[in-house]
C-alpha cells in the first residue's frame, strides 16, 4: 500500500472511530440521564408514600395512647363512683381522640396506577405499603368506629354502670397489635428503600417550605383580585357621581 494509500485507510479508521464515540457518548449520555430521572421519580415517591405513612403512624399512636389514658380514668371512676358524677362525659375527650380524620389520596394514587411497581421496582416494597393501608382501615373500622359505636349504645346523658362497663381493654389490646403491625412494616419500608428519619425530616420540612409558599401565592392573588374588584367599584362610583352633578 502507498503512503497516500495508508494515509486515507489511516483518516477513515479515524473517521469511523470518531464517529463510534460520537454515538456512544450520544446514546451513553441520553442513557445516563434518562436513569436519573427514573431514579429521581423512584425517589420521589418512595418519599411521598412514606411520608403519608409516617403521618398515619402518628394519628395511629395518638389513638392508642388516648384510649389507654381513657382506661385509666375509666379505673378512677370505677373505683370512686364520685368522680362519675362530676364528670359523666369524662371519655368524650377519648370519643374525638380516635375519631380521626386521614385523606385517602396518596392511597388511591398508589393503588390505581399501574405504573407504580415498575418505578418503584420493588415489588415487596409496594406490598409492604398496601398492607400498611389495610391495616389503617382495619383499625380505623374495628378500634375506632368500633368504640364509638359501643359507647353510644345509649343515648342521654352516660350512666356510671354503662360507661365503666364499657370494653375498653379490648380496643387497647386491637389497637396494640394493630400498632405494632404498622411500625413494623413502616420500618421494613424504609429499610428497603434506605430512608433514615433525617430524609423524612428533611422532605417534612420540604413540603412545609412548599405549603407555605402556596399559601402565600394563594393569598397573594386573592389579594390583588380584590384591588382590582375595589378600584373598579371606586372608578364605577366616580363615574356615577359626575353624571348625578350634570
Amino acid at each position: 500500500m502507498t503512503g497516500s494509500g495508508m494515509a486515507t485507510a489511516k483518516q477513515l479508521m479515524l473517521s469511523i472511530v470518531a464517529t463510534t464515540i460520537s454515538i456512544v457518548l450520544t446514546f451513553g449520555t441520553a442513557a445516563f440521564l434518562e436513569h436519573n430521572k427514573k431514579q429521581e421519580a423512584k425517589r420521589e415517591m418512595v418519599m411521598v408514600l412514606l411520608y403519608d405513612l409516617a403521618n398515619i403512624l402518628e394519628q395511629t399512636e395518638k389513638a392508642d395512647s388516648a384510649l389507654r389514658a381513657g382506661f385509666e380514668q375509666q379505673v378512677a371512676v370505677a373505683a370512686n363512683p364520685k368522680l362519675f358524677e362530676q364528670n359523666p362525659f369524662f371519655l368524650i375527650p377519648l370519643l374525638s381522640a380516635i375519631d380521626f380524620k386521614y385523606t385517602e389520596t396518596v392511597e388511591r394514587i398508589f393503588s390505581s396506577n399501574i405504573e407504580t411497581i415498575n418505578t418503584l421496582g420493588n415489588v415487596l416494597f409496594a406490598e409492604t405499603v398496601s398492607d400498611f393501608y389495610r391495616i389503617r382501615k382495619t383499625y380505623k373500622e374495628e378500634v375506632c368506629n368500633g368504640f364509638m359505636q359501643e359507647y353510644q349504645q345509649k343515648e342521654g346523658i352516660p350512666q356510671y354502670e354503662h360507661v365503666v362497663d364499657v370494653d375498653i381493654c379490648s380496643f387497647i389490646t386491637m389497637s396494640g397489635i394493630y400498632l405494632c403491625k404498622m411500625k413494623d412494616d413502616f420500618a421494613q419500608c424504609k429499610q428497603m428503600m434506605d430512608v433514615s428519619d433525617a430524609d423524612l425530616e428533611a422532605f417534612h420540612q420540604k413540603r412545609q417550605e412548599m405549603a407555605q409558599t402556596e399559601t402565600i401565592d394563594s393569598i397573594s392573588y386573592v389579594l390583588k383580585d380584590e384591588m382590582i374588584r375595589n378600584e373598579k367599584r371606586l372608578k364605577e362610583a366616580k363615574n356615577k357621581g359626575k353624571r348625578s352633578e350634570e
